[in-house]
């Protein structure tokens, strides 16, 4: 493929490349570039890409933000490499998103499940479907990878043309806070995009929450987003609803409490499930599902915004959403000897509320919590985690969750800040954690594993040990 055609829709600053030079392929490692490559100089926080280009002893041309002092170096100068980095792998797989439709899910909480239950939803409904996301990509219910919750450009690029290769209608993506940052969607233009909430998280990153909320807000315009569905209820969302109402994009708002183009009524949450009528644009239907909690009302009404929107009406949306089945890991329920045991990957205090209120309307008896957070991440939400763990459970142990390069035992003392009493105990290791909580189960007894969900490892100083919060429940609670 010519230079030419790969830097199309691109403004280029400055260049010594003749535009019919022939690329073979894409690298954004400098050590990978071989005769032919086009490669990326990117900035990331340890490494530039640009102090290596002398290193590299072969044919290639470099992209940058800054033309190489080195005067034999081909390359071609912009102004944003991460955005030259998504529109070239646009054009290198053909601008594979055409004549799919493309369905974005942004959110701190519940992106997971609602792409996994739009996904499904359409599936049951007769649609070729893909997925990306956190739980892995798939293919027409084929997983085909587990990479980022949103893939760099290139592996994103390359997985839409398979899809498009294989027959997919509509793609179901999760847009990370992080892939809207560094500009990974940049070429890709979603046909509708969800925002299901902006809570605390990642502030180890993005330093501030107004700066993280502004980040998710941002992805939110004509550029990345033909239209919107945004949940009213949330104060981010609200405020996205009324700047969207002055502009030219088509928005659907969906809520439970504020006035909504889509809402919910007669709202039932039980051990059996939930129900509700979703009013969705004045299409009744309704909803019974074995799903569980209000945030699973929040999860469907958007899912089922996002399919009428599609084109999936009344009782086709009502016998598809009966199908929908919770993803692993996500509010997991195992029964065990004594009484329950749920394992869910809330890691955010929104996400550890909305688990630990859910899980009190099924708790016979007392509910126990283990919990940790996160090594290298936002330091500054432990010791709320701390207080909503004490505030909602009668008893909690505190432990490990991927200390990453952290000592573990500073991790606990920060969550330990956020107690007020003494009802908790302190046990680094997770598994020892786990097995100790269960022991502690009388009948009746619910005992809830946050923070890891479907992880099969803990990450320990640069390494992934094998570990599964599933296999120490089943063995130790008997669990199933």
């Amino acid at each position: 493929m010519t230079l030419k055609t790969l830097l199309d829709g691109l403004k280029i600053l400055s260049t010594n490349v003749d535009e019919n030079f022939e690329v073979k392929d894409i690298k954004i490692h400098s050590k990978s570039v071989d005769d032919g490559d086009l490669f990326l100089c990117m900035k990331g926080v340890r490494d530039d890409g640009n102090k290596h280009l002398d290193e590299i002893k072969k044919n290639f041309v470099a992209i940058t933000e800054i033309p190489p002092q080195n005067a034999d170096i081909k390359y071609v100068q912009v102004e944003d490499v991460r955005e030259a980095y998504s529109i070239v792998s646009s054009n290198y797989f053909a601008h594979p998103l055409d004549g799919m439709k493309f369905v974005a899910v942004v959110g701190t909480n519940g992106k997971t499940s609602t792409a996994h239950y739009i996904n499904s939803i359409l599936t049951n409904c007769g649609f070729k479907t893909g997925l990306i996301g956190t739980e892995g990509h798939y293919i027409l219910g084929e997983k085909v990878a587990h990479t980022l919750t949103t893939p760099d450009p290139y592996e994103m690029n390359s997985l839409l043309f398979k899809m498009r290769a294989k027959g997919v209608e509509v793609v179901v993506s999760e847009v990370s806070a992080h892939a809207i940052y560094l500009k990974k969607m940049c070429g890709i233009v979603a046909d509708i995009a969800v925002l299901t909430n902006v809570t605390q998280d990642h502030l180890d990153f993005f330093h501030t929450f107004k700066d993280y909320e502004k980040t998710k807000l941002s992805y939110f315009c004509p550029k990345y987003v033909k239209k919107a569905v945004v949940n009213v209820d949330d104060n981010a969302g609200k405020r996205l609803a009324s700047m969207l109402d002055k502009s030219d994009m088509d928005v659907v708002t969906y809520g439970l409490n504020n006035p909504a183009d889509a809402f919910a009524i007669d709202v039932y949450e039980g051990i059996d499930g939930i129900r509700f009528v979703a009013n969705l644009c004045d299409d009744l239907v309704d909803i019974r599902s074995s799903l569980y909690g209000e945030f699973n009302v929040y999860n469907l009404l958007a899912s089922l915004t996002v399919c009428a929107e599609l084109g999936v009406h009344g009782e086709a949306l009502a016998r598809a959403v009966k199908k929908v089945k919770n993803v692993k890991g996500r509010f997991s329920v195992l029964r065990a000897e004594k009484g329950t045991i749920i394992i869910d990957y809330a890691h955010t205090p929104d996400g550890l509320q909305q688990l630990l209120s859910t899980a009190r309307t099924i708790t016979k008896s007392r509910l126990i919590t283990v919990f940790g957070c996160g090594g290298e991440r936002d330091k500054a939400k432990r010791a709320l985690m701390g207080e909503i763990a004490e505030n909602y459970s009668d008893y909690v142990v505190v432990t490990t969750d991927n200390p990453r390069g952290e000592n573990a035992e500073n991790i606990l003392r920060d969550i330990e800040v956020g107690f007020a009493g003494r009802n908790y105990k302190c046990i680094l290791d997770r598994t020892e954690a786990i097995i100790h909580a269960i022991s502690e189960m009388v009948e009746g007894d619910t005992v809830v594993i946050a923070g890891k969900g479907n992880e099969e490892y803990l990450e320990v100083k640069g390494k992934r040990i094998p570990y599964s919060d599933f296999d120490v429940a089943r063995r130790w609670g008997q669990a199933r």
